[in-house]
């Protein structure tokens, strides 16, 4: 839980009691961009406008055209220089192939580069840029072979040769569809800039030189081509396939903290639109209709995947993990036999290990079979892991409730001071927490700092955990921390998410989370030591909605700190104009709330 301490805070750093000076802009280099106010956001545009690039560094792969090449011949290459001249600067490559490992986080630590090239917009810790197009895998075939398809289902494609490369999407697409015999799988290398006919693109040529029927490919390595004379017909599939995304938003990463490089690098792309439309235009890039991109496309988005990716996060969080069958293909060395254990322990193996390797194998009748052996299950591992923690860990409640029969300790401490309950917590599992809840697990323990399994869930966005220990009766009205916090302050310091995977991802919204917390009897106008409530919490964090939420619930504006502040005193410091005009309108046509409640949870 090494975010908690940080993320419970969160919404009291910009409830300073002191004046920040009018200049002070260290926060661009230490606040994720997701995490600015309003304010803070306004004042980097500014700086983003004023600032003057000396230089720009790129890292892009050396051998992956059409996209990218060390030639500078790619597309990107092309997109780099127009934003570039926009910038005023000269850019220059740090060439590196994108499949090895370490991406991204070496080349922004070994200072490599300052933008990676070609980055899907919702990478996971990267800050992208606002995306320049969006495009889609498609199936690439000659448009003098009678070849028609339409449905990854057709028949036709049990019977063609199907050109995949070995990283792909699609690869899993067809395999899921049952199109694993008649692949013809090309392996991707690290030395595709000497060995070009390594590249991905390469499937698309095959295709046309009669080697391959069809080429299952990242979209413009088939427009490419097509651009340049190929008689090809291009199918594109994310309308046809339903639960695997298979189009992307494509932009520039740079660090998280490079806020006003971000910021700049979009206003740049911005100006080199028409360009940036004309270079994707020459290379034939298949665009997928995306209103927020630089270039928007005119193919068909799919419209309904993320209700599909809601259900399979539904899925994750909320049932019973299933053991997975041996693959038909797993040798009998590969499969641990009751004979085989028997066989293992009277070597003298240590009973309590095999029991954390059944645990981390997901094999339920292993454990029982061991625990009849006499396995611990209150023993840790070498490394302090306890057995019901690790099996909370992989959202395995099944697996739990044979070690909690057999006797584990419901609150027993591992040796990274967590609890069953928050690894079930830290995974967002509902019926784990509700086993453990059942079975006797102390709701209101603390962690070091005081915090609670509830005030855990809410500070680290997992809120479908949250939402099980509602439901399970935790205490909402009391304060936990050095600060004093209650589980509707740190509600208040959640944002909503911006996209909308992000939210079904975490469960239900902080929104509605507050309204089942003040439903149970939360106190809208607790205070924390210094004074500060939930809705100066939301005032601070620009959070509108929340702000509107609490006031009909009954929180006080005129409430103020232990230095005088009210809620508005602060959305002002904090320059929260959204924040401040909520406040004004709502307090304008509110009633003063008939009961402030205590002024103080101490």
């Amino acid at each position: 839980m090494r975010g908690v301490r940080i993320l419970l805070l969160v919404g009291l750093l910009v409830l300073n009691t002191s004046p920040a000076p009018a200049r002070d802009l260290s926060y661009l280099k230490s606040k994720p961009f997701n995490q600015l106010t309003s304010a803070e956001l306004s004042a980097a545009k500014e700086e983003a406008k004023k600032y003057k690039l000396s230089h720009l560094v790129a890292c892009a792969d050396p051998g992956n055209m059409p996209l990218s090449d060390n030639k500078r011949e790619g597309f990107e290459n092309k997109i780099a220089e127009a934003v570039g001249r926009k910038l005023g600067v000269d850019v220059s490559f740090f060439w590196r192939p994108y499949i090895e490992r370490g991406l991204t986080r070496e080349t922004f630590d070994n200072h490599e580069c300052q933008v990676l090239l070609g980055m899907p917009t919702d990478y996971p810790d990267l800050l992208t840029s606002v995306p320049l197009y969006r495009s889609t895998y498609v199936l690439a075939y000659r448009s003098d072979k009678g070849i028609d398809i339409k449905s990854m289902d057709d028949p036709a494609l049990q019977k063609l040769k199907v050109g995949v490369f070995q990283q792909s999407a699609m690869r899993e697409v067809l395999a899921e569809h049952g199109i694993k015999e008649n692949v013809d799988l090309q392996i991707i290398s690290v030395q595709a800039d000497l060995k070009p006919e390594q590249q991905p693109w390469r499937q698309v040529q095959r295709v046309v030189d009669g080697a391959i029927d069809v080429a299952a490919v990242w979209g413009p390595f088939a427009g490419w081509l097509k651009k340049n004379g190929a008689p090809l017909t291009i199918q594109t599939v994310n309308t046809i396939v339903d639960n695997t995304p298979l189009e992307f938003s494509i932009g520039w990463g740079v660090q998280n903290t490079d806020v006003v490089v971000k910021l700049k690098i979009d206003m740049a792309m911005e100006d080199a639109k028409d360009e940036i439309a004309k270079i994707l235009a020459d290379y034939g890039v298949p665009l997928v209709q995306c209103s927020n991109c630089i270039v928007e496309g005119t193919l068909p988005s799919h419209g309904v995947i993320q209700a599909r990716q809601g259900q399979a996060y539904e899925d994750r969080y909320l049932t019973v993990q299933k053991t997975h069958q041996h693959s038909a293909d797993a040798t009998p060395d590969q499969i641990v036999t009751n004979t085989r254990l028997e066989a293992w322990l009277k070597d003298g193996v240590d009973v309590n290990a095999e029991l954390m390797n059944a645990i981390v194998g997901a094999d339920a009748e292993r454990i029982k079979f061991l625990i009849s052996k006499g396995a611990d299950a209150n023993k840790p591992d070498q490394l302090g892991a306890l057995p019901l923690g690790a099996a909370a860990s992989i959202r395995r409640t099944d697996l739990m409730q044979i070690l909690l029969d057999a006797g584990a300790n419901v609150d027993a401490i591992d040796n990274d001071g967590m609890t069953a309950l928050q690894h079930a917590i830290n995974v967002n599992h509902v019926p784990s927490v509700e086993l453990l809840a059942k079975r006797g697990a102390d709701l209101e323990k603390g962690t070091e700092k005081g915090y609670t399994a509830l005030e855990i869930a809410l500070s680290e966005g997992k809120f479908f955990a949250a939402q099980a220990l509602l439901a399970a009766g935790v205490q909402v009205n009391v304060a936990h921390g050095p600060e004093k916090l209650t589980p509707l302050m740190v509600c208040a310091t959640q944002l909503q998410p911006q996209q909308r995977l992000s939210q079904l991802a975490r469960g239900p919204t902080p929104l509605a989370l507050a309204e089942d917390l003040i439903k149970r009897g939360a106190n809208t106008n607790a205070q924390t030591k210094e004074g500060i409530t939930a809705l100066m919490i939301a005032a601070g964090q620009n959070n509108a909605p929340m702000i509107g939420l609490l006031l009909r619930a009954g929180a006080d504006p005129k409430l103020a700190s232990l230095q005088g502040k009210t809620a508005l005193d602060i959305a002002k410091e904090a320059g929260n104009e959204t924040a401040i005009g909520a406040l004004k309108f709502l307090t304008s046509a509110t009633p003063a709330p008939s009961g402030g409640g205590p002024k103080s949870t101490q």
